[in-house]
């Protein structure tokens, strides 16, 4: 059975894993950075990067930012920085940058995938030359085999976990609406969808309404997934059969086998955002295995705005009971 303990956000413990500040703790599974040469960033897109390189100053790196847009590159200059922007697809020439560097260790964080390849034609010889190696081009195969290229060259890749710790939070209820049972029904069916989904590599959210999934993220990205969700419950046939009861669950989990080294799953202020504008109620996330960007402002916002953030235990399988949200003689209740 699902478990989770309904925990005001004005709790001492929670008030204290809301706030994001750099640790002092140093992992011991981190190499020592004072005889290990510089820390390179490959910064995608977001908050992240930013994080990671305050952190890893804090912890005494010297960091180099590969800057995959000009998004971050303001900030990671205030936050000590020195900046690369690059082309993902001009792969000979990043490594080069990075031996010319020194480095030795490299971490990924923001927005990483492999859109960043596909959607850019300046592909080299050695970019094209790993893309034909790579049968299923899932962004797992993609990511992986790109870590492999940068091990060849003698690059080790970090977890960007171990930079982000402060990010990840407790088990619990953040806001002050709660959830209906119908809405735990659909946290517990929807954490088992997203799970799959994620072992099969596909995509790591789900929206389930009323006990149906309505969308499955893949290829397009949440915020897209989402969006495709809201309409879905909105308008149409759906929206008379909920009989205009706006709402919605949003599930995202880490992937079974999550790598920690990429790609780990992300909610933030933006995401509550695009679920308002698609009518969204419910944000269900995995504790310690998801990283939350600006939680007070994410709880704040939900607060104004009557949504729920619940964090279910961390990597349990919900075997809550799915409780439908009719009856099929009647209709809905």
């Amino acid at each position: 059975m699902m478990t989770i303990t309904d925990t005001s956000s004005d709790s001492p413990a929670l008030s204290d894993a809301l706030v994001d500040a750099p640790e002092n703790h140093y992992p011991q599974t981190l190499p020592n950075p004072q005889t290990t040469g510089p820390l390179g960033l490959i910064a995608g897109s977001g908050q992240l990067p930013v994080s990671v390189a305050l952190q890893a100053k804090a912890w005494g790196w010297d960091v180099v930012a590969f800057c995959l847009d000009n998004e971050n590159v303001k900030a990671l200059e205030k936050a000590g920085a020195r900046i690369e922007v690059i082309s993902p697809g001009l792969m000979a020439d990043n490594l080069a940058r990075g031996h010319g560097h020194g480095i030795r260790y490299a971490a990924f964080a923001g927005k990483v995938n492999k859109w960043l390849l596909l959607r850019n034609p300046k592909l080299d010889a050695k970019a094209l030359e790993t893309l034909q190696k790579i049968r299923e081009r899932s962004d797992d195969g993609m990511m992986l085999a790109i870590i492999q290229l940068m091990a060849a060259e003698g690059f080790e890749v970090l977890a960007q976990t171990e930079f982000l710790r402060t990010h990840f939070l407790p088990q619990g209820c953040l806001t002050k609406r709660g959830l209906t049972e119908v809405e735990w029904a659909d946290v517990a069916y929807g954490f088992g969808l997203a799970k799959g989904m994620g072992a099969l590599d596909v995509g790591q959210t789900v929206v389930v309404h009323q006990g149906m999934a309505l969308a499955v993220e893949a290829i397009e990205g949440t915020d897209e997934c989402l969006k495709r969700a809201g309409d879905l419950a909105n308008k149409g046939w759906l929206k008379t059969f909920f009989n205009k009861k706006s709402g919605g669950v949003v599930v995202k989990v880490a992937k079974p086998n999550q790598d920690p080294r990429f790609d780990v799953p992300t909610v933030g202020l933006k995401t509550l955002k695009t679920m308002k504008e698609a009518g969204l109620k419910v944000l269900a996330a995995e504790a310690h295995r998801t990283f939350f960007l600006e939680p007070e402002a994410m709880v704040a916002y939900a607060n104004r705005h009557e949504m729920s953030i619940v964090v279910t235990p961390e990597g349990q399988e919900c075997s809550q009971p799915l409780v439908l949200p009719f009856n099929l003689a009647t209709g809905l209740r």
